[in-house]
């Protein structure tokens, strides 16, 4: 999206079928367009795909979460206190001064506890990631849609890379999300920062294997699935614990993979 009279676009993410991932500025951001990122694919065949606009924000850089006792309601560093959070598991927040979350709610596997994420002096983005896409087109299939999940944030980047794995895959995935607003992510305590996102299995070796392939291809560094006996026929991930039976994941994901190119 360009305005040709002026010379002024969109902040654009460009996508590459071989996995390569450029981010282009322009010189001049087209009005309106300030805080969103464009998300444009390329196939094999040097086809360009539009796949989505996404709204970003700032917001300080958390650290991974830590289990911890209940926050004390008198803390004066306290400057929001939810009690009736509804968002998947999370039940409560609270936010300190200093910008460090505090998120209640059930684990999967340990039951109600509290885990605090705590701020660095840093602002990252955090864009908004889209409710579904459902992209198709030739022979790009680009699709997922969220189940149960309100950590309906990640890094810009990161969505760059699951946009190119859900390419290379060619089917729809299911997905619990990746952080929420600011940053923090309930009851995970990896998915900060938007540098991790959670899938469902298909429980096909050869689809699993397929996502899991793609992942690592377009920079996901970990991959984590679980124990049971069915999980031992896939390769290319960490055999983790019984709490990745239920879901891949997929993180740490590699922000230096991706090329700057100011237009």
């Amino acid at each position: 999206m360009v305005d040709y009279f002026s010379g002024a676009g969109i902040a654009t993410y460009h996508i590459y079928h071989d996995g390569k991932i450029e981010k282009h500025i322009p010189q001049e951001i087209l009005k309106g367009y300030e805080q969103k990122y464009k998300y444009v694919y390329h196939d094999k065949d040097n086809n360009e795909h539009e796949i989505c606009i996404a709204d970003w924000h700032t917001t300080k850089k958390k650290r991974n979460g830590v289990t911890v006792s209940a926050p004390n309601r008198s803390d004066t560093n306290i400057i929001e206190y939810k009690e009736n959070v509804n968002e998947g598991d999370t039940q409560k927040r609270v936010k300190y001064a200093n910008g460090d979350i505090a998120e209640y709610g059930k684990h999967p596997t340990r039951g109600l506890i509290w885990r605090l994420y705590r701020a660095f002096d840093e602002e990252i983005e955090i864009v908004r990631m889209p409710d579904e896409i459902n992209y198709v087109k030739g022979s790009v299939t680009i699709k997922y849609r969220f189940s149960n999940t309100k950590r309906r944030y990640t890094g810009p980047s990161p969505l760059a890379g699951f946009i190119g794995a859900l390419a290379e895959i060619g089917f729809e995935l299911t997905t619990t999300g990746s952080c929420f607003y600011e940053a923090s992510c309930f009851p995970s305590a990896e998915h900060v920062n938007g540098k991790s996102v959670d899938t469902s299995y298909k429980l096909d070796v050869n689809q699993d294997q397929k996502i899991i392939n793609a992942m690592a291809k377009f920079h996901f560094n970990e991959r984590f699935i679980g124990i049971k006996p069915y999980f031992y026929k896939l390769s290319n991930a960490i055999n983790k614990d019984a709490l990745h039976n239920t879901h891949l994941h997929s993180g740490d994901f590699d922000f230096d993979c991706i090329t700057e190119i100011e237009n």
